[in-house]
């Protein structure tokens, strides 16, 4: 640890979580731009952490955001700086590691403080983080533009399905464009309108339902989404960064256990969590397939259930987001109607 570099800049803390300030970080980082010297610049920012306030209060909310930061400040003890940017969100200074392999390994140390979460007397919450990060001298000559690619990273892994990391790389992040505060909802609109459009690219779903696959495994960054019926997977498309490559029909009896009636999916964001509910079944099945989280959305209309468009997570867990199963449960629905009206079923296409 540089204690030269703390010295240079009289750093201030902050007071909930005892960590530096941002522009403690901040100021660290122009000071060792100046000198040339090498660092990584991450963000971390606490995946859902708006639920923690709203449903257990400001209160709450403010030990989680201490326990991250102390996990975060232990995972990098002697390595690297924290910083409190705001909120739940951190910035984080780590001079000397910039080669990928090295900085992967540093970040995969920060996620795996957040594998067996806890919260003292609210054994239910459930919280990961997302990272995103640039690397001087490899991303940028100036404070600004390492933060906005490590912001661009940060998006990425948002995207991806949080409970992630994203080193920046020019080639596949320099064109991202984070959205404005109105992007969600017209974001949404244009996914929703895309779902149709691709379902009725070829009047013969066969050959539409592939297009479908692949919108969602390339623009949602999910690994592995199909769809199957009560024998065997029909459809299935691997996103081209996945780890696990091979998938297969899961018993959709173990399936339907699970199923919420009321919304017609079922969803893990960590399948570790059917140990608490004796599925230990299911869990077999899901580990044998390399899949840590899992999605189901009923194909179903007018009391015929047809099968289950399905959606796999592995290697790194996925917080489903209720944007993103709106639109998998969308389609679903919409692969159930045009079923229903050509009075066909998944085995005809």
């Amino acid at each position: 640890m540089d204690t030269d570099l703390i010295a240079k800049i009289e750093p201030k803390f902050d007071a909930l979580t005892g960590v530096y300030e941002r522009f403690a970080i901040e100021n660290m980082a122009r000071r060792m731009l100046e000198d040339t010297h090498p660092f990584a610049l991450l963000l971390i920012d606490g995946d859902n952490f708006k639920n923690i306030n709203d449903g257990f209060g400001h209160s709450v909310g403010d030990l989680v955001i201490t326990i991250i930061a102390h996990k975060i400040k232990a995972a990098l003890e002697g390595v690297g700086f924290v910083g409190r940017f705001g909120g739940d969100e951190f910035i984080i200074l780590i001079p000397d590691v910039v080669e990928y392999d090295e900085i992967w390994n540093t970040c995969r140390n920060i996620h795996a403080q957040f594998e067996e979460f806890t919260v003292p007397d609210y054994p239910s919450i459930f919280i990961t983080i997302t990272t995103g990060l640039a690397r001087f001298p490899n991303d940028g000559s100036t404070y600004e533009e390492l933060f906005e690619k490590a912001d661009k990273a940060l998006y990425r892994g948002k995207q991806k399905g949080r409970s992630c990391f994203i080193i920046y790389l020019d080639e596949k992040h320099k064109n991202i464009k984070i959205h404005s505060s109105d992007g969600p909802t017209a974001n949404s609109m244009q996914q929703h309108n895309m779902i149709f459009n691709l379902l009725s690219k070829n009047d013969d779903l066969r050959l539409s339902i592939p297009y479908l696959l692949q919108f969602f495994t390339t623009v949602l960054m999910i690994d592995h989404v199909g769809i199957q019926n009560e024998k065997e997977l029909l459809f299935s498309e691997v996103y081209s960064l996945s780890r696990g490559k091979q998938f297969w029909h899961i018993d959709t009896a173990l399936i339907s256990l699970n199923v919420n009636p009321a919304n017609a999916i079922f969803y893990m964001n960590d399948i570790r969590q059917l140990t608490t509910i004796h599925q230990n079944a299911l869990l077999e099945k899901f580990e044998e397939q390399q899949i840590v989280s899992t999605f189901y959305a009923e194909i179903s209309y007018a009391g015929t259930l047809y099968g289950y468009l399905r959606a796999d997570s592995t290697a790194t867990l996925r917080i489903w987001q209720h944007s993103d199963m709106d639109l998998l449960l969308t389609a679903a629905k919409a692969i159930a109607m045009s079923l229903h009206f050509q009075r066909k079923r998944l085995e005809d296409l």
